[in-house]
């Protein structure tokens, strides 16, 4: 396929779930069994229409064609921009819950810190770990038709219209499932806002004024370093490549029921390794479960109140809108990986090279601010009259032709193409009248529901820009970081047209395939200035070396496991060479320690130097107390190195740092 000169199409892997295969285990010590846990039903077998896959169209359009719009599915849609009593809808949202930090592995004294500290931090600290815990429930809610029979989506408000109440009482050091934490408790409330008809299309137990719903959770009582504690065990990867959770964005596959036995492409939570437990045993044995349960109530019609929770603009009410959202790109990070011949990033151009790779991964991310939802349709699993979608084998999806760009202002060097896979509703970022509930698109039948959004999480598999040849300056500098959708004119934000018989038409686009064929786009009537918010650009501070392990921690993260606020100790050449494979003993006696610090050995690079890992990359990752304590460890190889040698590199970092909050 021929690609843009100054620009590179990336793989933008939507968060898409066909099918949750998961079910539930262990008993909890102090929550009460849900009970709304249906298994979704449309698990795909490999001949079935494939993910990701726009249905194909009969022919190219001609020039004698006599242009229609396009009338028929979904069938979930809001018309009209214009709202009254009749057209809105209101619903209150309550959680009662218990969040906490977990004190399990600390010494006594660090223990004791944590505690004093905690019980004297600031209302914000414990709203913000409130929120942490909270947002675990959006997977389920956002994807709810695939959890329960004959229900839709049920989806949170917006972030910023959350709001909690701590408990009175406060903090205390209590014991969960045998689990030492300081907990709090708190109420969590919110207010929906949307059209009439489809809250019943969500929970029919809704339908009327003064109708009331509850959705059991089960939730870790410490919400941080998911990851790191329970591994992938309650991370739901239906639907999507493998490798694409990491410590960062666990939450956003958070699933209490998924169970170790579940896996597959079709419908199972793990696709990139069987964990060895369910994701409550895991909870449970590592963490402690909180069972908490969501409360909906169907609320009279007040104007004041909507007026308050509306949130979410509206730019068109005569076709689809997409809109680049800058705010979302602000959540990046860099990270070093490793890419061999095998790895399916590598095989779809999604890397500058094999070896050591430094990226630059963000979240990308379309908004449908129209009253209309955007309607691809029905997916297909054979294109090869258009050629819109290319089948990938590695991951096993077909490719999306020129669904946006990423690139870095004035690096064109860096160029490299991939596309989407699958355009979908994943979340709810409007809550308004014209923003309905319920939407019927997955990756088998695709478009995005007005006021919902495309997300693209940082994380997922060549959700990145490659930055290890980037050019900058000795101490770093600062890039221009951009992302532009649907430059190319394959997404119709407006009007389809079809021909006298209401067939979808076609036209070359420019672009075409390996093979030489042409890449059609389907015919449009756009709306007016269509595209001028299809394009956003963030300025960012990059570090000549260093990960997001390297930068200072943000959410006052507690322990040897966060990957935040470490720092590069220097070793000399000699001393971090070894012979791959023998045990190493480095002693500390040259590293400054106050306090207790976490001491992690990662892996060096020929290319890229020392490399700083995460917790699961890690050779060792240890808490010394004094200078005189040292580390033994099986020495790595240095995998770029062509001549096998080993080494390594070390990164240090406190144990716990006080909260300036703290009374």
């Amino acid at each position: 396929m021929k690609l843009p000169t100054k620009r590179f199409h990336v793989l933008l892997f939507a968060l898409l779930l066909l099918s949750i295969g998961c079910g539930e285990q262990a008993t909890p010590t102090i929550s009460a069994e849900p009970t709304n846990t249906a298994v979704p039903t449309n698990t795909a077998a490999p001949t079935d229409p494939p993910p990701a896959v726009v249905s194909t169209a009969t022919s190219v359009a001609t020039a004698t064609a006599a242009p229609t719009s396009v009338t028929d599915e979904p069938t979930a849609t809001t018309e009209s921009a214009e709202t009254n009593e009749q057209d809105g809808a209101l619903i209150s949202l309550m959680l009662e819950g218990n969040v906490g930090i977990l004190l399990d592995g600390l010494s006594a004294e660090v223990q004791e810190q944590i505690t004093e500290d905690w019980l004297n931090a600031s209302s914000e600290e414990w709203e913000a770990r409130a929120l942490r815990q909270v947002r675990l429930a959006r997977l389920r809610l956002n994807f709810r038709n695939f959890y329960a029979d004959g229900k839709g989506q049920l989806p949170l408000p917006p972030q910023e219209l959350w709001t909690f109440e701590l408990d009175a009482a406060g903090p205390s050091r209590q014991t969960v499932d045998g689990h030492d934490l300081v907990m709090h408790a708190y109420t969590f409330r919110s207010t929906l806002l949307t059209d009439a008809t489809s809250i019943a299309e969500s929970e029919p137990e809704l339908a009327e004024i003064g109708d009331q719903w509850e959705e059991p959770f089960i939730f870790p009582a410490d919400p941080d370093h998911l990851l790191q504690r329970t591994d992938n065990a309650c991370l739901n990867e239906a639907g999507f490549p493998p490798n694409s959770y990491d410590a960062i964005n666990a939450w956003h596959f958070y699933d209490y029921t998924c169970t170790a036995d579940s896996d597959g492409a079709e419908g199972g939570c793990h696709r990139t390794t069987l964990p060895g437990l369910s994701c409550r045993q895991a909870i449970s044995g590592r963490i402690g479960e909180v069972a908490a349960t969501m409360q909906f109530e169907r609320l009279a019609w007040d104007a004041a109140l909507a007026d308050s929770v509306r949130v979410g603009d509206i730019t068109s009410t005569v076709g689809p809108d997409l809109v680049t959202l800058t705010e979302d790109m602000n959540n990046n990070r860099i990270i070093y990986r490793y890419f061999n011949v095998t790895d399916c990033a590598f095989e779809e151009g999604a890397t500058g090279g094999l070896g050591w790779r430094r990226l630059l991964l963000f979240d990308a991310t379309v908004h449908n601010t129209s009253t209309l939802p955007l309607h691809i349709g029905k997916a297909n699993a054979v294109d090869d009259v258009n050629n819109v979608f290319i089948f990938a084998p590695c991951h096993g999806h077909f490719h999306y032709s020129n669904y946006g760009d990423f690139y870095i202002s004035g690096q064109e060097e860096l160029t490299g193409g991939k596309q989407a896979f699958c355009v979908q509703s994943t979340n709810r970022a409007s809550n308004n009248e014209t923003s309905p509930l319920t939407h019927e698109y997955t990756c088998s039948f695709q478009g995005i529901q007005a006021g919902w959004v495309d997300e693209y999480i940082a994380g997922l598999d060549a959700q990145w820009v490659d930055i290890t040849d980037l050019e900058l300056p000795e101490d770093g500098g600062e890039i221009v970081l951009g992302f532009a959708s649907n430059r190319d004119q394959f997404i119709c934000e407006g009007t389809l047209v079809t021909d006298e018989n209401g067939e979808q038409l076609w036209e070359p686009s420019g672009a075409l395939t390996s093979g030489g064929e042409s890449i059609n786009r389907p015919q449009c009537e756009f709306i007016t200035d269509w595209n001028v918010n299809n394009e956003s650009e963030l300025t960012l501070f990059v570090p000549p070396t260093g990960s997001y392990v390297t930068e200072p921690c943000t959410e006052n993260l507690v322990g040897p496991l966060r990957n935040c606020g470490f720092t590069n100790v220097e070793l000399a050449a000699d001393v971090a060479t070894c012979s791959p494979g023998e045990d190493v003993t480095l002693a500390l006696s040259d590293v400054e320690i106050e306090g207790q610090l976490v001491a992690r050995v990662c892996e060096h690079s020929d290319l890229l130097g020392d490399l700083a890992c995460e917790y699961t990359q890690s050779v060792t990752n240890r808490v010394v107390a004094s200078s005189a304590e040292s580390l033994t460890f099986s020495c790595p190889f240095i995998r770029d190195a062509e001549n096998r040698a080993g080494g390594f590199s070390l990164f240090v970092a406190p144990l716990y740092e006080a909260l300036e909050s703290a009374d």
